[in-house]
């Protein structure tokens, strides 16, 4: 005799829940595919990472060979450096002999000047030591022995005039003068005429 339902009681739906149901030797292929995975997997990052250090230890190589060769480009310009360096402190040393180099012609006619502008005055001895000049004159009155050192100072080259003791000999005024000669800073060259020329 058949049975039929109709009430749909006890009745199993289908499609809800689908359990597969693997046989139990395809557990061991499955774990032996997921570990053949990984191994791949860690081939494969291995193989990367040894690239990367390949390339890594080239750039290491390159940048070796070139701070090499800044290191000597380094050392040949610090010893361009020092000798520049040298070469300008011989170029100050000689400038500054130069600048404080007094010339003797130059005093003189600068001297003669002072001594050509002022009415009885006369120079008995003369003495140079590099810019120090001492002299020491005649002179007929205390007022001609003034207007000399005036005329010195007005010439812009004689500095640090220091005039010694004068004393009266014979209706003549006798003195001592040291200075120091040096040029005007911007002083223009000086440019003298012969009286009489053309």
């Amino acid at each position: 005799m058949i049975k039929v339902n109709l009430s749909g009681k006890g009745r199993k739906k289908s499609g809800m829940g689908v359990k597969i149901v693997l046989p139990t030797s395809f557990t061991p292929v499955l774990l032996v595919l997921i570990i053949l995975g990984f191994g791949a997997g860690g081939y494969s990052w291995y193989d990367s990472l040894t690239s990367q250090s390949a390339d890594l230890d080239t750039q290491k190589t390159v940048a070796e060979a070139q701070k090499a060769a800044l290191e000597k480009v380094i050392k040949a310009d610090e010893v361009y450096e020092a000798r520049k360096k040298v070469l300008e402190e011989r170029v100050k040393v000689i400038e500054g002999l130069q600048k404080n180099q007094v010339s003797p012609v130059l005093a003189l006619d600068q001297l003669a000047e002072a001594v050509s502008k002022t009415n009885y005055v006369w120079l008995s001895t003369l003495d140079q030591k590099d810019a120090v000049l001492t002299m020491n004159g005649i002179g007929t009155s205390l007022n001609a022995i003034a207007d000399f050192y005036s005329n010195l100072e007005a010439t812009g080259y004689f500095k640090n005039l220091d005039l010694g003791p004068s004393a009266d000999a014979s209706g003549n005024w006798t003195f001592s003068l040291k200075c120091e000669f040096a040029p005007p800073r911007f002083a223009a060259p000086v440019v003298r005429t012969e009286a009489g020329g053309n």
